[in-house]
C-alpha cells in the first residue's frame, strides 16, 4: 500500500499558527508539571537586601516621579469626590422636579374633573345675558358669574352698544 503524501496540499497560515500555539501550550504545561514534581530543581529567587524597597521609594519621591498606581489612586479619589459633591444638588433638583410634576398633574386633573362635570350636567348651565356698564368691568362680571378668565376683549359688537 502506498502512503498518501501531502506534498501538493497547502495549509492555511492560521492553521499553522494555531498548531504551533497549541503545541507550545502543551510543552509549557508539561514543563510546569515536571517542575512541580521536582521542586528541588527550581532554585529560590534571591531576596533583596533589607530596606531596598524603601530606598527605591525615597529616590522616586526625591525625583518627584509618581508611580502608575499612585496616579490611578489619585484619579479614583478625585472621581469619587466629584461624584459625591454633585450627588446632593442633583438629588435636591430631582425632588423639586418631582414635586412640580406632581402638582401640575393634580392641577390638570382638577381642570379635567371640572370639565367632565360641566359636560355631564348640561341642563344645569345658565344661559343668561350679563350686563356690564363698561368694557373694563365686563371681565370682572364674566369672571364672577361664569368663572371664566378672559384674555382680551378687542371690540364690542354693534348690537350690544345700543
Amino acid at each position: 500500500m502506498e502512503k498518501e503524501r501531502n506534498h501538493g496540499k497547502k495549509y492555511s497560515m492560521l492553521k499553522v499558527i494555531k498548531y504551533h500555539l497549541s503545541s507550545q501550550e502543551k510543552l509549557e504545561a508539561h514543563l510546569l508539571d515536571y517542575m512541580q514534581e521536582h521542586p528541588e530543581l527550581t532554585p529560590e529567587p534571591p531576596s533583596p537586601p533589607p530596606g531596598e524597597f524603601q530606598k527605591i521609594m525615597e529616590e522616586l519621591n526625591r525625583r518627584g516621579t509618581e508611580t502608575v498606581i499612585g496616579k490611578q489612586l489619585k484619579m479614583l479619589y478625585s472621581g469619587h469626590r466629584l461624584v459625591n459633591s454633585i450627588q446632593k444638588p442633583f438629588l435636591i433638583v430631582m425632588v423639586v422636579l418631582i414635586i412640580l410634576a406632581a402638582s401640575a398633574i393634580g392641577a390638570s386633573a382638577k381642570k379635567a374633573y371640572d370639565y367632565r362635570m360641566r359636560e355631564q350636567n348640561p341642563g344645569k348651565c345658565r344661559s343668561e345675558v350679563l350686563k356690564a356698564d363698561k368694557i373694563s368691568n365686563a371681565n370682572e362680571v364674566i369672571k364672577e358669574h361664569l368663572g371664566i378668565n378672559l384674555l382680551v376683549i378687542n371690540s364690542m359688537p354693534n348690537h350690544i352698544d345700543q
